[in-house]
Order: structure tokens, then sequence, then C-alpha cells
């Protein structure tokens, strides 16, 4: 039993690689992005999880795959998916160290 259609996950997922590494890796972003409710679960820390998620799963990783066009032209098959995937996991780890470090 398949829980994305076949057409779907060969847009999303990267080639040769378990789908189910970059499912979790989205889940655990999400997951890891509700840790601004500890702040208070007002406006405020809605936007807060909001601004998580933003950095998680779209702007850090759509900066790497940015950066990583010059070499995508120079290698012809190197995949810009795994490099928004490689993105959001800088930015999983960012987003830990931030949660430890920045009160």
């Amino acid at each position: 039993m398949r829980i994305i259609p076949t057409k779907i996950a060969n847009i999303i997922y990267p080639k040769d690689l378990p789908n189910g590494l970059f499912t979790s890796l989205i889940i655990a972003c999400l997951l890891l992005g509700l840790a601004s409710l500890r702040h208070g679960t007002d406006f405020q820390g809605w936007l807060n999880v909001i601004e998580n998620w933003l950095l998680m799963l779209l702007i850090f990783p759509t900066a790497t795959a940015t950066v990583a066009l010059p070499f995508k032209y120079r290698d012809p098959t190197l995949e810009l998916k795994l490099m928004y995937y490689l993105g959001m996991f800088v930015a999983f780890l960012f987003t830990i160290a931030k949660l430890r470090y920045w009160r």
C-alpha cells in the first residue's frame, strides 16, 4: 500500500534513494518547528512556528539549491533535489543549535 502516488513521489523525491528517509526529514522539520510554542500558544507563538517552518522548509533549502546551480551546469548528473534536501538537513541542524543555545 502506497501513501503517496508514484507520479508525485517521482517529482518530490530524488532517484535511487529511500523515500522514507526524506519523508522522515520533512516530518522532523515540521515537528521541530512546533518547538517555538514553548513561549506560548498565542498569536506570536504561532508566528514563530510559521517562521521556523519557512526557514527550514523553504528558505535554507532554496538558497542551497540556488548556490548549487553552477555545479549543475558543470555536471548535468547532479540532482538539485538532493541539494534541496541537503539544505533542509542543514536548516534542521541549525534549528537544533538555535533551540539549544538561543534562549
